[in-house]
């Protein structure tokens, strides 16, 4: 379906390099022409996932995930075409026309929706905590020590606890039933099929998008009652996944550094103590996109989770995240297991100031996690938390960092520097040994001249082999076609996927226009250009273009007159009639007369 013109869908995929968009989220590391990484689709420990800089293409060998940015962006962050593509086209500033598409127009006009609606229900819950009805909710904040300023800043407001206060509210002012259930700010009463306001009872946070829009709210009660927190659902307008609570003030602080915290009141607490650069997940662990979000906007970012074990096992995921992503890292830790709205309360804001100073690194948390796994107190565990120790240092690429903490680790731990960097060295060149011995340089090279059946992979049938060559081939040169067109059809192709790139293939080039791949595969879905880009990356390696079509297309007419003759064959074992039998036999001379000419 053509939601865009093909010339705006080609100046999107122009405007952003494949290079640049997938270092958001993996970090590569440049090998020959070619740059390589941790695939993002699959756990592996030895780098599979190449991107090719010339052709704007990525491909994985361990799991044969491959596309170009868009297909990239439609896995990482689960979108479909249309989305990732407005993603992409913002991050190029790129301003999209009207769709072609009705239903996509119908979309657009929803989101429009959904962003108005949200601007007047927020405004409509700010004046409610300033009115009388919301006089205890305003004085909750104030006992948590917010302002009034502060408030306004991050447009708080209080739901009162009516069922369909705000419903009938945003009626009044002109807005469908249908807009205030798919904003998620009201549902339907199953027994009575009357809205019922999702919001009740409840501390109102607006949640805002990078730019600033309203797309979202949660909603906190002031009593220990439980859901302690409710919010918003997904919308078109909003995905809790690509969106940080406090990201668009944040991102306006002269600080080059983020502050990530658990809740909303931690952020608010933080911005109001002088501490600009906080922001929150909403409720999920940290995804890819607000990794990327976070290395846009900041040299160093900083985790601040809860010190119980959610907290810690939170702080581990987002690491993990951040470090794919190549971002510069330090966990602060707060002492007595305190959130940073209770630490600043209890003990003022220098003194939390002093703690992000005292941030630790990525490395010397790993190691305090390691420490706490061993008593130390035998030298069996002693032994143990040192291997696990020179483990880490071994990934630790940075060699200043390596070379500050094995000074830490010797004087701590009364080991020789010398004894612990000899460890690591030998530890490190077991590691590039294995590299090389790795998937991706095995599979660097499949064919290089002519085409030889002892290629075939095991349990890949011969024919499809050679058709996805014939494929491949004239992908990249289209001047063979001419070659190729009284000699195989699209409609010989017996896989029919195959058959069916071979007929838009085919089709184009009979015109005499050029055949892009690059461009071709836009409209793909994921599955179907990871299958083209495996295609284009394993079977066109070739030195000599022109022989090899010629020994493609000869295997291939060897191969189908070896089936035709092993069906005539067939045929012969239950024929009984002379005159048929005699007519086949006719026909499996002349088969394999033309195998022996071959």
């Amino acid at each position: 379906m053509n939601y865009y013109p093909d010339e705006v869908i080609e100046e999107v995929r122009l405007n952003n390099d494949l290079v640049e968009v997938v270092s958001e989220y993996v970090r590569l590391e440049k090998k020959g022409g070619g740059y390589f990484g941790l695939c993002p689709f699959h756990n592996e420990k030895t780098p599979s996932f190449h991107v090719e800089p010339v052709k704007q293409f990525y491909y994985c060998f361990g799991c044969n995930s491959g596309g170009n940015v868009f297909h990239f962006i439609m896995n990482i962050e689960n979108l479909g075409f249309p989305d990732a593509l407005r993603l992409l086209a913002d991050r190029a500033g790129i301003v999209l026309p009207e769709p072609d598409d009705k239903e996509e127009q119908q979309k657009i006009k929803m989101r429009k929706s959904i962003l108005d609606i949200n601007r007047v229900a927020a405004r409509f819950f700010f004046s409610c905590l300033a009115a009388e009805k919301g006089r205890e909710a305003l004085k909750y904040l104030h006992n948590r020590g917010l302002s009034n300023r502060i408030i306004k800043q991050f447009g708080l407001g209080f739901a009162p606890d009516e069922w369909n206060l705000l419903s009938n509210y945003l009626l009044k002012e002109g807005f469908d039933e249908s807009i205030l259930i798919q904003s998620g700010l009201a549902v339907k009463n199953k027994k009575n099929d009357k809205l019922i306001d999702r919001f009740r009872g409840r501390i109102i946070f607006p949640i805002f998008d990078i730019r600033g829009n309203i797309v979202a709210f949660g909603g906190r009660v002031m009593d220990d009652s439980l859901p302690k927190y409710i919010n918003s659902p997904e919308t078109l307008c909003y995905s809790k996944g690509r969106e940080l609570f406090g990201m668009h003030i944040a991102k306006k602080s002269k600080e080059k550094k983020l502050l990530i915290v658990e809740g909303y009141m931690d952020v608010i607490s933080l911005h109001q103590a002088g501490i600009d650069f906080a922001v929150a997940p909403l409720g999920t662990a940290l995804t890819g996109m607000q990794g990327r979000i976070l290395k846009k906007y900041a040299d160093e970012i900083i985790l601040s989770y809860d010190a119980d074990t959610a907290g810690q096992k939170a702080t581990e995921r987002g690491l993990e995240v951040l470090n794919r992503l190549g971002c510069r890292l330090k966990v602060l830790q707060i002492p007595d297991g305190k959130d940073p709205d209770e630490f600043i309360r209890k003990n003022g804001p220098e003194k939390f100031k002093m703690l992000i100073d005292r941030a630790i690194s990525l490395l010397e948390y790993k190691i305090g996690l390691l420490k706490n796994m061993y008593s130390l107190d035998t030298e069996d565990d002693r032994l143990n938390f040192l291997n696990r120790v020179a483990d880490l240092l071994t990934e630790q690429e940075n060699f200043m960092e390596r070379e500050i903490i094995v000074k830490k680790i010797s004087e701590s731990y009364d080991i020789s520097a010398d004894a612990l960097h000899a460890e690591v060295d030998r530890r490190l060149k077991q590691k590039q040994r294995k590299e090389k011995n790795s998937e991706f340089y095995s599979a660097k090279k499949e064919l290089t001249g002519s085409v030889r059946i002892n290629t075939v992979r095991k349990n890949e049938d011969v024919r499809v082999r050679y058709e996805k060559m014939l494929i491949a081939l004239l992908c990249r040169e289209n001047h063979l076609y001419s070659k190729v067109a009284d000699r195989y059809a699209a409609a010989d192709f017996s896989d029919e996927s195959l058959r069916e790139m071979a007929g838009v293939l085919f089709e184009k080039l009979k015109t005499g226009s050029d055949f892009v791949l690059e461009e071709y595969i836009s409209r793909l879905d994921p599955e179907k250009a990871s299958s083209i880009v495996h295609i284009s990356r394993t079977f066109c390696n070739f030195s000599d273009p022109d022989k090899a079509l010629e020994d493609i297309l000869q295997k291939l007419e060897i191969i189908k007159l070896e089936e035709e003759k092993k069906d005539i064959l067939m045929r012969l074992k239950n024929i009984t009639n002379e005159e048929e039998k005699k007519q086949l036999q006719e026909q499996l001379q002349s088969v394999i007369r033309k195998i022996a000419n071959k």
